[in-house]
């Protein structure tokens, strides 16, 4: 694990410049059901259709939307509830990403007390939301966090709350919503078993200056998004690893914005209040 002073030397000297942009919603989603939307990640099966879903408090469903923010349901259905996961329990469901192979997965890490001892994350097979209303789960992966010794730990030390997820290189990453002092925690899972207590390990550290809510990798593995209450961050992979890249910055003002996913050529954010908002790329990166 790196030092902090080594990411701050880092930062300095791999920065564009921080930019600012004003931007204005350019549509809503039009749920209401989605009242608590935590996390946006585009397929990576299915042309156009967007998912996210509730947090704690939420049964075990999740949503597909397109670019305006509409549902996606199939045509037959009358009464709209949601995508119902089978053998699914949200506890609080924070996150949602898919893997290289297409395979989604709903990461069970909300844990804003930093006292949970039952973290885990669920394998599926993406549903068609055009035909189905309900699927089933391949696999419960429980995990913990390598570092966590008391739960909860103290004030400074809260700093297990897992609410962004990406894949990378076939492994899952994990960054916490640091609610203590210093860094960001990013974690990484590799070679998860289902229904095994799998160990989360402390990949790096970084100062995301601002709560992390979520986190999106680009069609092409090219560019990480790491979305926060204040800051849109865009890292550029270098040498397979995205954070020895070019670092880009952007002052953002969306209200609690919880949802970011690459869409062709931008970078789609949404927000507690169903807002959806929308940056070119090549804004941040010119």
């Amino acid at each position: 694990m790196k030092t902090l002073s080594t990411f701050f030397f880092f930062c300095v000297f791999s920065f564009a410049a921080e930019k600012d942009y004003s931007l204005k919603p350019y549509s809503k989603i039009n749920n209401e059901i989605i009242d608590e939307g935590s996390t946006l990640e585009v397929s990576p099966n299915y042309e156009g259709v967007f998912w996210t879903l509730n947090d704690s408090g939420d049964s075990a469903r999740i949503f597909a939307l397109n670019e305006k923010g509409e549902a996606v349901i199939p045509f037959w259905l009358k009464d709209y509830k949601g995508l119902k996961i089978y053998d699914a329990y949200n506890r609080d469901w924070e996150c949602l990403t898919f893997d290289e192979k297409g395979y989604m997965y709903i990461i069970d890490a909300g844990n804003n007390y930093n006292y949970r001892k039952d973290l885990a994350f669920y394998k599926l097979s993406e549903p068609n939301p055009n035909l189905n209303d309900e699927t089933g789960i391949i696999g419960k992966y429980p995990f913990y966090c390598e570092d966590q010794k008391k739960f909860p730990p103290s004030e400074e030390e809260m700093n297990f709350d897992l609410e962004a997820c990406y894949f990378d290189s076939g492994k899952l990453f994990l960054i916490s919503k640091n609610r203590g002092k210093g860094p960001a925690k990013i974690y990484v899972l590799e070679n998860p078993l289902p229904n095994f207590d799998n160990k989360a390990s402390v990949f790096r550290l970084f100062d995301f200056e601002s709560m992390v809510t979520d986190a999106s990798v680009s069609k092409d593995g090219k560019y990480l998004a790491v979305l926060t209450y204040d800051y849109l961050w865009l890292f550029e992979k270098k040498d397979g690893d995205f954070f020895k890249g070019k670092v880009y910055k952007k002052k953002i003002n969306l209200g609690q914005a919880e949802g970011v996913s690459f869409y062709q050529n931008k970078i789609i954010i949404s927000n507690e209040k169903r807002f959806l908002f929308e940056i070119n790329l090549s804004e941040i990166i010119k």
